[in-house]
């Protein structure tokens, strides 16, 4: 009879963002935990990426598109003599989030209904009553800032900038697109925080802009969170991230791994102390 490995089982389940945090080269958040638990739990890339760039492509997947998948995962842990699956995150919304005509997009209610059978499935399903899950939100996207020459100079002196032809751009629309099912991640997680003590949400999208901010040296300040100077956004009054943090506007850079790795294993470890790597 075959071997059964029965060490306990990490799912990171998500699209292209799962699938690159399992580089060593980005020190992705996959590969961190890898060597975080050094063999003694199995890390599974349940990724299904689709395409560099959902602002240019259609192809990428969706949490639509991944139910059959995510049936597939929990019909394996079910199986005979299966091993525990320790902790699932679900990190999707990226692709989603992208708006019409793209392929991959999903209208935010279908986008929560996802999510939630996603949720509710691993909840009552007896195989995994231990299972722990964390909702992890979208990330932002990254849009270059624009030439600063083609702001309008006024007599005084200040710039006087007409924002709202930028904010029109299918660009800026699809970074506020984020932002809005990043929000609905963690209402969802929220909701379900109140009930039982399986489920946390990430703010990855918040924890991404408050280090842009920070090394802005604008965190502090009252309008840290102005809708016109949002790091990334490609208004004329933001700044775009540093390098290191994003490779193509979507996809994540060492340093934005690093970024979600630290959340994930702060969140994880403080919710779950069960889950240190001398305890497993």
């Amino acid at each position: 009879m075959e071997a059964i490995d029965q060490h306990p089982k990490i799912i990171l389940f998500g699209d292209s963002l799962t699938e690159w945090g399992f580089y060593e080269e980005n020190h992705g958040f996959g590969w961190a935990l890898g060597q975080y638990y050094g063999g003694k739990v199995e890390i599974l890339n349940e990724d299904h990426s689709g395409g560099p760039n959902c602002l240019s492509r259609s192809s990428s997947f969706s949490s639509t598109w991944l139910k059959p998948d995510f049936e597939r995962i929990v019909q394996r842990a079910k199986e005979p003599y299966a091993p525990p699956t320790l902790l699932f995150t679900i990190f999707l919304g990226a692709n989603d989030a992208c708006l019409p005509p793209a392929g991959a997009h999903v209208p935010l209610k279908r986008y929560e209904e996802n999510l939630r059978k996603f949720v509710e499935t691993i909840l009552t399903e007896e195989a995994m009553t231990d299972t722990k899950i964390v909702l992890i939100t979208p990330p932002p996207i990254n849009i270059p800032e624009p030439l600063r020459n083609s702001i309008d100079i006024g007599p005084a002196g200040e710039a006087k900038v007409d924002l709202e032809p930028e904010k029109s751009t299918r660009g800026y629309r699809t970074y506020m697109s984020k932002k809005q099912y990043a929000d609905k991640v963690m209402d969802i997680a929220k909701s379900y925080e109140d009930v039982t003590d399986q489920v946390i949400g990430l703010n990855y999208w918040k924890a991404l802009i408050d280090t842009a901010l920070e090394q802005e040296g604008r965190l502090a300040d009252e309008d840290a969170y102005d809708e016109n100077r949002l790091p990334g956004c490609g208004l004329p009054a933001a700044k775009e991230f540093k390098q290191g943090y994003f490779t193509d506007g979507l996809h994540l850079d060492h340093l934005g791994y690093e970024v979600l790795t630290k959340g994930l294993m702060d969140a994880v470890l403080t919710k779950w102390p069960e889950l240190h790597n001398d305890q497993v």
